[in-house]
């Protein structure tokens, strides 16, 4: 293979790799004084039993001396509000300094090791183990300690950094919250949940998530129940279509509410639900629903919480007395 060929075959190597989406992280130790820290974007969980991680670091890098002296360091995941961090361990000089960084607040765990302030997650560790991998050594650690808070990662992909947008955000909270939902919807509706149950927990929780929807929807998330409720009346002499339909305005409201609570206890509520309802769906009941769930959602258009709390009442009376009789 000629000299070019091997470029060529590197460069194209890079770009196949940087096509991997993958997330920040800080790599710190302690030593005599005094801190270290690099960046690096190798991290990966290996193992619950024992718990450990992995993460590469080139070869030449000289904090891989002082973590074979000090046999501690702690990875740290970083935010997506903490690009700042990572370029400052990540240029020339980077990470050493005496007993404080100058740029970057941490604090200390279990091992000494320096963890960053207000980083996504970490891991404290122990040396288990440092394996040759070509041009970087693949440092493997016991867990120690590990923690967290809550906020969106900050990404690196195809050699720049990203942030997850606001939509995706959205599908990732929606997400997390319907993984909830169904683990208690399952448990509710193998429990057995009576139809007298149901109604008093819709009562308790819908109302309140129309009212906080009108308040916290955006025009977007409105104009998105709006092409629902659109859908759902063209299906009212269909059951099997019209249900889903008329169940997915129901848990939608629980997501518009912005609440998680509430989002949440909507959802949990879709199994049982769709059980009771579906006995007691006919066109003419179809119809008078997307008529409640029209005006539930111009209460909402208009901001009005009052209104739109006070339809969605109205319209669970007019259900529950449909089910009794």
């Amino acid at each position: 293979m000629t000299a070019d060929e091997e470029q060529r075959r590197i460069d194209s190597f890079r770009q196949a790799a940087g096509r991997f989406a993958s997330g920040v992280t800080v790599v710190t130790t302690a030593l005599d004084g005094h801190l270290y820290g690099i960046t690096a974007t190798s991290f990966v969980s290996l193992s619950l039993n024992p718990l450990l991680v992995t993460v590469s670091i080139n070869v030449h890098s000289p904090i891989l001396d002082e973590i074979r002296a000090s046999g501690v360091f702690a990875i740290n995941v970083l935010g997506r509000h903490q690009q700042q961090v990572s370029a400052c361990f990540a240029r020339r000089g980077r990470g050493r300094s005496k007993e404080r960084f100058d740029e970057v607040e941490t604090r200390t765990e279990a091992t000494g090791a320096p963890v960053v302030t207000g980083a996504l997650s970490w891991f404290d560790c122990t040396v288990h183990t440092m394996l040759g991998g070509g041009d970087h050594i693949i440092l493997v650690g016991e867990v120690v300690s590990a923690g967290g808070g809550t906020g969106q990662p900050l990404l690196y992909w195809s050699g720049e950094y990203r942030e997850l947008s606001v939509e995706e955000e959205d599908r990732a909270v929606e997400a997390d919250i319907g993984r909830i939902s169904d683990s208690l919807s399952v448990q509710l509706h193998l429990h057995g949940m009576r139809t007298e149950q149901l109604l008093e927990a819709q009562h308790a929780v819908e109302p309140a998530a129309a009212a906080l929807a009108a308040r916290e929807a955006t025009d977007a998330q409105v104009a998105q129940l709006r092409a629902l409720v659109e859908e759902s009346e063209k299906h009212v002499q269909d059951a099997g279509r019209y249900n889903p339909l008329s169940l997915e305005f129901h848990a939608r409201l629980g997501l518009l509410s912005g609440n998680p609570a509430i989002a949440a206890s909507v959802g949990a509520l879709n199994r049982p639900r769709e059980s009771a309802y579906a006995v007691h769906t006919n066109a003419e009941r179809a119809t008078r629903a997307v008529g409640a769930h029209r005006r539930i959602l111009e209460a909402i258009e208009g901001r009005d919480e009052t209104a739109a709390r006070r339809l969605m009442t109205e319209h669970l009376g007019v259900v529950a007395q449909g089910m009794h009789c």
